[in-house]
């Protein structure tokens, strides 16, 4: 779920990273405060901004091959682990005065929407992970193949009865799911066109892009929750939530950013406010599939033993917590079982000089 931060004047975008961190902390949100006031225009918006800026960073470079290895490093391996992990914390609260609910762990194996408490963002890793290769399947191919699976999955997840989210691991939700990324893919690759770079009034278009899309759910559009199928209003909801991811991008990459006192055009690096402004975004974004995982069983510790029922609270201590140890995580080993980052390589021994020189460097 990590993946390169576009740049500008070879700094990172400050905003499309916040946005990033955003977009992870929506998901808790969405958890932590069911009900909230505003959740139609949440949840309009908090998945599917997730796969768009997936498609958004997506690598056009990998072979089938590869992408299928970088996943599994990053999305199965750890889908695999926090598997392991939150069971013994299941088996561990049997006894206890506040058991999880009868079945967890075999609904957390076959995954999708049978997973609940603490698993209960486990479908949307592994709906990732298949919607990530069948991107990759399909930009193989030529571009309408990808409009038309897209339009097909969100075709699927209509059928009765939430019948594609309780497919094994979720994965009759990826075409549907792909059709955000493929979106989103293909916005990213425009704007780092000349054209696309260059577009004038990007906050006034991203203005306005989000203003449509949040006004279609105050029309009446149905908004979304894509782990029990819901897409809402055949679509017109799914076009309304590009609408918003697009203008999302628009404002944070630019007004945004400049805020943050990122490198622009008339400045070639980040401001010193920028620079710390930007460790700290970069340090909660490479926290991502961590939180993803163990917020779910922070919240539900936190309702049961501490009974902390104010839900704003309930969740900033979540998002603390997860990402005080998502970083935390981040600086040993147990960053690639538990967040899917890479180990850093060993360091090269110096090379050999000659004259005086380093004859090379790596």
């Amino acid at each position: 779920m990590t993946s390169p931060a576009p740049r500008v004047s070879g700094s990172r975008n400050l905003g499309i990273d916040l946005l990033r961190v955003i977009s992870v902390a929506a998901v808790v949100i969405g958890h932590a405060w069911p009900g909230m006031p505003g959740e139609a225009y949440l949840q309009i918006v908090r998945m599917p901004l997730f796969f768009f800026l997936a498609g958004f960073f997506f690598s056009t470079s990998r072979s089938f091959s590869a992408e299928l290895r970088v996943r599994g490093r990053s999305l199965a391996l750890p889908y695999a682990i926090w598997l392991v992990l939150l069971s013994v914390a299941v088996l561990a609260m049997e006894p206890s005065p506040w058991p999880f609910e009868p079945g967890t762990i075999p609904g957390a194996l076959i995954g999708g929407a049978e997973t609940d408490m603490p698993f209960l963002a486990f479908w949307f890793i592994s709906v990732l992970f298949f919607a990530a290769l069948l991107l990759r399947v399909v930009l193989a191919a030529p571009w309408w193949v990808g409009v038309l699976v897209g339009l097909g999955g969100l075709t699927l997840v209509e059928l009765p009865d939430s019948a594609m989210a309780y497919t094994p691991l979720g994965i009759g939700l990826a075409p549907a799911c792909m059709a955000f990324m493929l979106a989103g893919h293909w916005f990213g690759r425009f704007m780092r066109t000349p054209r696309g770079h260059n577009l004038p009034a990007k906050p006034w278009i991203g203005l306005a892009c989000a203003a449509v899309g949040f006004g279609g759910v105050v029309a009446g559009a149905q908004t979304m929750n894509f782990k029990w199928s819901g897409f809402g209003t055949f679509l017109l909801s799914p076009a309304l939530a590009l609408l918003i991811s697009i203008g999302l991008v628009l404002i944070f990459s630019t007004t945004v950013h400049a805020l943050l006192g990122g490198a622009s055009q008339g400045r070639t690096a980040p401001s010193r406010w920028g620079r710390g402004v930007g460790v700290v975004i970069s340090e909660l974004v490479r926290t991502a599939t961590l939180v993803v995982f163990l917020h779910a069983l922070v919240l539900y510790l936190l309702l049961r033993l501490v009974e902390l029922e104010n839900p704003p609270l309930r969740t900033a201590t979540a998002l603390l917590i997860c990402w005080g140890i998502g970083v935390l995580v981040n600086r040993t080993p147990l960053k690639l079982p538990l967040n899917g980052l890479a180990l850093a390589a060993p360091r090269h021994q110096k090379a050999p000089q000659t004259g005086g020189k380093i004859a090379s460097k790596t």
